[in-house]
């Protein structure tokens, strides 16, 4: 496994070096004791792990952990410090552990261990079939690559709707009619025609230096994308969770593999009108799959995994009901009463401000119970 330091301080990276050095299967890929240096090489290149310092000069730990999780959702953060009131913050940007100085290699070795064994959902999902020629990510942004993870330069807004228009048809042939109805309402149909032959020109000429322009195939007025060579994550996502109908040992790795998937909700902040059903209904996918699989990870104990699936959900939707009523159950599980306590009064004051509402009392029953259990 790849990993990085990030420590203004110099004297830290050598013996940070020296400890890592002696661990197997661990490979120091750089350190760094600006965070700007280490922000372009993990934006660059492909790390596992990375340990930061908190309080740093140039900018603070917090700060630049936010930055890279924002772009990059595959690497496990562990945070070094001096100071433990920290910690709370630190977890709260789903730091994997957080180490105060003085570090010693038995608490360095477990949690790597650790991290080996239970943040699998930090490795590839091996996401990109190899024969694909074409990667079309929907899931949280609309992103589009080659092969060689060139992305494709879309020359106006409408050429990439069109993509993705007819990416959500999965290779079946749309109608121009139909198209000029959802992509370009509220034009006249022969504005509509004209701009429709336009956006399809300028989506051909977008894919042409990708060796991909074929794959826009037009017939008797229709459109399709041949989708043989494209891979896209919203499909790979779908099919994988049909695979898997009761979780249990054997597949839980390919579960959360497969959870990990999902980045957010369809083509991110882009709100095409046409694709809202899709949109809600994927997000329901997301959200019944990822609560199965949060509950299986309680029964087993595997609290680390569930309590990122779970936070991952309440930042998707913090009115959730039941993924905050999971939280609160790993918390309990984790013994931190602290933790709990401070979930159960952020729900209610979220759903008191957003919706003047109390919580329901099944809610209050089960933080009364959890609570008792401390005593």
């Amino acid at each position: 496994m790849k990993v990085i330091l990030v420590d203004d301080e110099k004297s830290m990276l050598l013996i940070m070096r020296k400890m890592l050095s002696r661990i197997q299967d661990i490979e120091l890929a750089g350190s760094f004791q600006s965070p700007g240096e280490a922000y372009n090489y993990v934006k660059e290149n492909k790390v596992d792990m990375a340990f930061v310092d908190i309080n740093m000069p140039e900018e603070n730990g917090l700060d630049f952990v936010r930055r890279v999780t924002a772009e990059i959702n595959d690497i496990a953060i562990f945070f070094l410090t001096a100071h433990k009131e920290y910690a709370l913050e630190a977890y709260g940007v789903y730091a994997f552990d957080y180490l105060v100085k003085p570090i010693t290699k038995e608490k360095l070795e477990n949690s790597i261990k650790k991290a080996k064994e239970k943040l699998i959902f930090l490795q590839p999902s091996d996401r990109c079939v190899n024969k694909s020629k074409l990667f079309f990510y929907c899931l949280g942004s609309l992103d589009v690559k080659s092969a060689n993870d060139r992305f494709v330069q879309f020359t106006s807004s409408k050429s990439s709707e069109l993509m993705a228009y007819l990416i959500m048809h999965r290779g079946r042939l749309v109608s121009k009619w139909r198209i000029m109805e959802d992509v370009f309402v509220g034009m006249a149909p022969q504005n509509a025609e004209t701009y429709l032959n336009t956006t399809v020109y300028k989506l051909r000429k977008a894919l042409e230096p990708h060796g991909m322009k074929s794959i826009i195939i037009s017939a008797d007025e229709s459109y399709k994308v041949d989708m043989k060579d494209i891979y896209v994550d919203m499909i790979d996502f779908e099919n994988r969770i049909l695979k898997i109908n009761q979780l249990d040992g054997f597949n839980q790795e390919e579960a959360i593999h497969t959870e990990n998937l999902y980045s957010g909700e369809l083509f991110g902040e882009k709100d095409y009108s046409w694709s809202l059903p899709e949109k809600e209904r994927i997000t329901e996918v997301y959200f019944c799959f990822a609560k199965k699989l949060v509950k299986y990870l309680i029964d087993t104990m595997q609290l680390t995994v569930a309590l990122h699936i779970t936070k991952k959900l309440i930042n998707f939707n913090e009115l959730d009901e039941e993924a905050n009523c999971l939280l609160m159950e790993i918390y309990s599980l984790q013994r931190n009463k602290n933790l709990l306590e401070r979930q159960f009064n952020r729900y209610t004051n979220i759903l008191h401000n957003e919706l003047g509402l109390p919580p329901d009392n099944m809610v209050i029953d089960l933080y009364t119970v959890l609570i008792k259990s401390f005593r």
